[in-house]
């Protein structure tokens, strides 16, 4: 038993310290559906008083203090802490961070059970590492949900590497709650339209697979998270584009698609710009928005699409609930 439990602390740290292959601008890094089931109940998500960190030298900290909501019968399926990570350097060369995460109340030293990264792609100055860090951590229990967490730059070098923030995901069950369908996808695709990358190239699609019954819906909610989505410094009237269930780029005219949508409403799918709202001491892009008009019975996908906004997309909830 220990020796398979050996291989498999290995394979995960091989895992984690694995160059990324062909990462660039693009959309090339797709995020990975890591929950999909149908239960009564919900999720939260929370950044707690997340800043941005400036960088982080070996030895320094970044704390941030959680205070989650949960009902009060509620049971936690799928949890992990998220840790949106970038300019992370030795000197000015790439190298990935080496960080510990702590929780203060109960001293537990959490998990790491992923790591997901991204870069420019291609030599030229910065192009450093972006990603994001999962963690597991002891399940939340109604009203006892207030803690904090400690990041540490433990390196044995130099290396240094900056903090949006940390992000909190529960998915519980609650008998009281009303019957939903949930999805949870995760990673870390950078994007940015630059350096020759197009905004058709700059994106990055979330498929949501399974079928469901339309009929005997009430609600359906995207739900998005993208580490300096949404800030920008330049004057740009359009910085992102969010597709659900829409193609980047239409196929037919836009007269006939705009007949086609005031006959089958809904049925092009639909097409927001400027989705993620960031600043420049809160840097994590958050966009919630109903898509239940534009939901199908199958193949259901968000497309995001960056157009000089540089963006790490991270995570994706697609909630649907039953009457």
């Amino acid at each position: 038993m220990s020796s398979r439990r050996t291989l498999a602390g290995l394979i995960l740290l091989l895992g984690l310290l694995a160059a990324p292959a062909a990462a660039t601008y693009a959309g090339d890094r797709p995020l990975s559906t890591v929950f999909h089931d149908e239960l009564r109940g919900g999720y939260v998500y929370t950044v707690g008083n997340s800043t941005y960190s400036g960088s982080i030298s070996p030895g320094g900290e970044y704390t941030v203090a959680f205070e989650p909501e949960l009902p009060a019968d509620a049971a936690v399926r799928y949890q992990r802490i998220y840790v949106y990570w970038s300019w992370s350097k030795l000197d000015q060369n790439a190298i990935y961070p080496a960080l510990s995460l702590t929780r203060t109340d109960t001293g537990e030293n959490l998990t790491e059970v992923a790591r997901y990264a991204d870069s420019k792609g291609f030599v030229s100055t910065n192009d450093f590492f972006s990603g994001t860090d999962v963690f597991t951590t002891a399940d939340l229990a109604p009203g006892e949900n207030s803690f904090t967490l400690v990041l540490e730059n433990n390196a044995t070098d130099n290396r240094t590497f900056v903090v949006q923030g940390i992000g909190l995901l529960a998915v519980y069950e609650s008998p009281e709650s009303p019957e939903a369908i949930v999805w949870v996808s995760e990673g870390a695709d950078l994007l940015y339209s630059s350096y020759g990358i197009t905004p058709a190239m700059a994106s990055s699609r979330i498929d949501f697979p399974g079928e469901i019954d339309r009929s005997g819906l009430k609600s359906a909610e995207l739900f998005l998270v993208a580490p300096s989505g949404g800030y920008t410094r330049e004057n740009i009237p359009v910085i992102n584009r969010l597709f659900f269930n829409r193609e980047g780029t239409g196929s037919m005219p836009s007269f006939f698609e705009t007949i086609l949508s005031a006959l089958f409403p809904g049925s092009s799918g639909k097409e927001w710009v400027n989705v993620f709202d960031s600043d420049e001491t809160v840097q994590i892009g958050i966009d919630r928005r109903d898509v239940l008009p534009y939901l199908r019975s199958e193949g259901n996908f968000a497309l995001v699409q960056d157009e000089k906004d540089y963006l790490v997309l991270s995570n994706a909830v697609l909630r649907a609930e039953r009457r």
